[in-house]
């Protein structure tokens, strides 16, 4: 008898994440599934500790091991799939137990829905966490952000589809890579509803080998040709608007500058200190550094300190970018 959900998980050196990744899927509480683990020829042990996890539960079977990219892996794994509907998720996140069981009540109950998303939270690369990731609940709002090429507006490793509308728009298009789940997305709300849950029910982990960071100038090239696409098969007039701009890939300190700021802002000063920290040890010698270190010691009280000083941390700074500043005002 074919299972309910078939989880497609693409795995690449990802040692440090994913046997928590895989225990979160397989404590669901929503147990009528099968787990197909996509494995993309890792080169860090991942691929020994797959298997070794994978041969401890039944439902699990691990593809693949040659390296061919995860869109290639992902095609497969559909390809393969048995269960009415399709439950994706990535190697470096944690699933909440309940998850499954809520979508699939969801997705029994509106028919015309084809995929279903949920809230989530970002959590660092030790687990610990940053802030909440809110995303829209409605259809149209959803398909609305993703015609602006706003992607992320269903979380991809959330999300889970009908496995027949999938198939129906001939699953992920390889052109697109690193946007693909935009472009699928797009297809998939010519046909049917998109929704989100309004439960967070995934914790995404952010580190500095997300392909959100790691290739964010391609994927912002190829989410505006995804967007000119949907706008040309859906005979909208005029040109689409412009997906926002993400030039470079983020330094290691750029991330961790943004990590704190976004933690001390949720509330999550434990983790703003502790990022905070290691900017600091990284270039003692910056006093923005110490600065920011400051206020995520001080946690609530640095709004009073704020609004008695007239020094801003801002956004983070390369030594170039500071200095440019520094000659402007000259």
């Amino acid at each position: 008898m074919s299972p309910r959900i078939s989880v497609l998980v693409p795995v690449y050196n990802a040692r440090p994440y994913v046997r928590q990744a895989i225990e979160s899927v397989l404590r669901q509480t929503y147990r009528d599934f099968e787990l197909i683990l996509l494995e993309d020829g890792s080169t860090d042990g991942t691929a020994n500790l797959v298997h070794d996890l994978a041969a401890g539960d039944r439902r699990a079977i691990v593809l693949g091991g040659e390296h061919r990219g995860y869109v290639h892996w992902l095609n497969v794994g559909l390809h393969e799939a048995r269960g009415e509907f399709i439950a994706r998720m990535d190697a470096d996140d944690i699933c909440r137990p309940e998850r499954f069981a809520a979508q699939v009540r969801f997705l029994d109950a509106e028919a015309n829905c084809v995929a279903v998303g949920c809230q989530a939270d970002r959590i660092d690369p030790d687990g610990d966490p940053i802030d909440h990731w809110d995303v829209p609940l409605d259809h149209h709002e959803i398909d609305a952000r993703h015609l602006r090429g706003m992607g992320g507006s269903i979380i991809h490793p959330s999300v889970m589809m009908r496995r027949a509308a999938v198939v129906a728009v001939k699953g992920y298009n390889p052109t697109y890579e690193p946007a693909e789940d935009l472009d699928l997305f797009l297809r998939l709300a010519e046909i049917g509803r998109l929704a989100n849950l309004p439960a967070s029910l995934l914790s995404y982990r952010v580190h500095d080998r997300c392909v959100s960071f790691a290739r964010a100038a391609e994927q912002s090239k190829w989410s505006a040709r995804a967007v000119a696409d949907a706008w040309a098969r859906r005979g909208h007039a005029g040109a689409p608007p412009a997906p926002p701009e993400r030039s470079g890939t983020p330094s290691t300190d750029e991330l961790m500058w943004s990590w704190v700021r976004r933690a001390f802002a949720a509330g999550n000063f434990g983790t703003a200190r502790k990022h905070a920290l290691r900017l600091v040890r990284r270039r003692p010698l910056e006093a923005r550094r110490w600065m920011l270190m400051a206020g995520a010691c001080l946690g609530p009280g640095a709004g009073i300190v704020r609004r008695l000083l007239p020094m801003r941390v801002g956004p983070y700074e390369s030594n170039q970018a500071a200095a440019a500043r520094v000659v402007d005002c000259a």
